[in-house]
């Protein structure tokens, strides 16, 4: 086999949270800009944590803010998810950040693999398991633990590649047979899938339970209570396999309001925020609270305008109409200031070979261009009614779906903004076409920040945008497919070059409005922890001052 090793992550040096600077700075960060660090300022990062301190905390007892109760840790039915799994399971890989703050899969001390190794030809994986690692119960993983959960993703689009019928387990390794190759496989695989007990599973025999409040694991923290829309209480797993936690009770309260998690911040109520509002966010950064910190991470994900191309919008003249009439700058300012920022790449950033457009992007805010194509689309102003759905409860997508109503408005076009339930949000896009013409969703790349591009528009643009029958379709699959099946990283992103520009010019099935940014607001005297993404937290090294 390849030696496509990871080394195991040395422990890191150095507790920065909170410390980096020495002096406030009395002004306000603009929409989506962080200042340069300061005592209420942090890049998530830049942040490291020294896993060999010998300290006692201050506090028993973390608590951590959520917008909302997942109900469970399954991540088919929870959109949530990771609100509470990453202190309850850990996966076969951990997550860093490389130099250019890209998230990838690594070895660490909290992986539950010690090595991995692609076959000679790419189509599979092989991981050589931690040895004398415990569930939480007390349970021995092992390697037929790994395969079961792997094997409970496979109706997941994400794990395609998967040949899950001839999964091997044999003694403490696991190989995982590819059908393709696929540049996200071992970011998909290694770091996403949550590892489950099979002989917990079948004794319990009780699905539900196992993926809520019955949920064992490996992780740093077992679960205590849950209480449904109120808390879930966490407490240290003292034979966790990387080292029991310094702080012993990990507490998650579901707070609805974020104004109200701020101020229970500042009251002592809760140590962390997730999803803070920009408001609350500018005051921390112009040094209002200098009890708390505010991270920032550079999201996996952009915000899309996604178009429906089996109704009206299948005429790609239409399609353009529409992005001509959309003034970009004025809309990630308007509607969504500090949660992220106007952009001209096509997918996140973050991934390699993205191209940034903005010195040539083809469709600049031109209102009498947009009319002239909505002509050529056979439709005379007033003649054409659209439909935006976004997922209910309001906030920046709903300022944003009616400043584009505005704007459609200019060009002669009328356009409805129907609110969905954001649980049935995913499956009305793609089983009731009929029902909309736009959507504002995030997307990424795989389920966070893989490495690779192509499951966007191979797989999220193909599903949420019915292409079927657009005759531009073909060439744009056949070259994501090219690209996911290329391993060698330049040979890639030439493929995804190409793929960038017929997208721009010969597709634009979505439209991307906003690169988004992910705050976490944290008390200050909370040190040595960090997070990475949205699946990766390290919090058993965590202590209060």
């Amino acid at each position: 086999m390849k030696k496509k090793y990871l080394a195991i992550v040395l422990a890191l040096t150095m507790c920065m949270l909170g410390s980096a600077g020495c002096g406030k700075k009395s002004s306000v960060a603009e929409p989506g800009e962080l200042k340069e660090p300061t005592e209420q300022s942090a890049n998530a990062a830049d942040l490291e944590v020294d896993s060999s301190l010998d300290v006692q905390s201050s506090k028993d007892t973390l608590t951590i803010a959520m917008p909302s109760d997942p109900g469970t840790i399954d991540m088919h039915y929870s959109t949530a998810y990771d609100y509470v799994a990453p202190f309850v399971v850990n996966h076969l890989l951990i997550q860093e950040y490389d130099a250019n703050n890209m998230v990838l899969p690594a070895i660490g001390e909290e992986s539950l693999a010690l090595e991995y190794a692609f076959d000679e030809n790419d189509m599979g994986l092989t991981f050589t398991l931690r040895e004398g690692v415990k569930f939480s119960n007390g349970y021995d993983l092992t390697a037929e633990d790994v395969a079961f959960s792997i094997r409970l993703c496979s109706d997941q689009s994400y794990y395609t590649m998967v040949d899950f019928e001839n999964i091997e387990a044999n003694g403490n390794t696991v190989h995982v047979p590819l059908l393709s190759k696929d540049a996200n496989a071992l970011y998909n695989i290694g770091a996403t899938i949550p590892i489950y007990s099979q002989k917990y599973y079948e004794e319990l025999d009780n699905e539900a339970e196992f993926f809520s409040t019955g949920a064992v694991g490996t992780g740093p923290y077992k679960i205590a209570e849950w209480v449904g829309g109120d808390y879930l209480d966490l407490e240290a797993n003292e034979n966790y396999f990387a080292g029991a936690p310094i702080i012993k009770k990990l507490r998650i309260r579901f707070i609805t309001d974020a104004s109200v998690a701020y101020m229970e911040l500042q009251n002592g109520g809760v140590d962390i925020v997730q999803q803070p509002n920009w408001t609350d966010v500018e005051s921390v950064l112009a040094g209002n609270d200098s009890g708390i910190t505010c991270w920032e991470e550079s999201s996996a994900y952009m915000l899309q305008l996604g178009m429906n191309c089996s109704g009206a919008l299948s005429d790609l003249k239409l399609r353009q109409a529409v992005v001509y009439a959309i003034n970009k700058e004025e809309l990630a300012t308007g509607a969504f200031l500090g949660s992220g920022e106007n952009s001209y790449c096509l997918v996140s950033e973050s991934l390699p070979g993205t191209v940034d457009y903005k010195e040539s992007w083809p469709y600049g805010y031109d209102p009498e261009k947009a009319k002239e194509l909505l002509a050529e689309a056979g439709y005379q102003p007033g003649e054409l009614s659209l439909t935006c759905i976004v997922g209910a409860g309001g906030g920046p997508r709903t300022d944003a779906a009616q400043m584009i109503g505005g704007y459609l408005e200019t060009i002669g076009i009328t356009l409805e903004i129907k609110e969905v339930d954001i649980a049935t949000y995913a499956s009305t896009i793609t089983d009731q076409p009929e029902t909309w013409d736009f959507w504002l969703r995030n997307f990424g790349s795989g389920i966070g920040n893989a490495p690779s591009a192509h499951d966007y528009f191979g797989q999220n643009v193909a599903m949420n945008c019915f292409i079927d029958k657009q005759d531009s379709s073909e060439k744009m699959l056949e070259l994501a497919d090219a690209m996911g099946q290329t391993m060698d990283d330049e040979e890639r992103e030439t493929v995804f070059a190409e793929l960038q520009e017929y997208f721009l010019n010969e597709c634009l099935y979505t439209c991307p409005l906003v690169q988004q940014k992910t705050y976490t607001l944290v008390n200050s005297s909370l040190k040595n922890l960090t997070k990475c993404g949205q699946l990766y937290w390290n919090v058993k090294n965590a202590y209060f001052e």
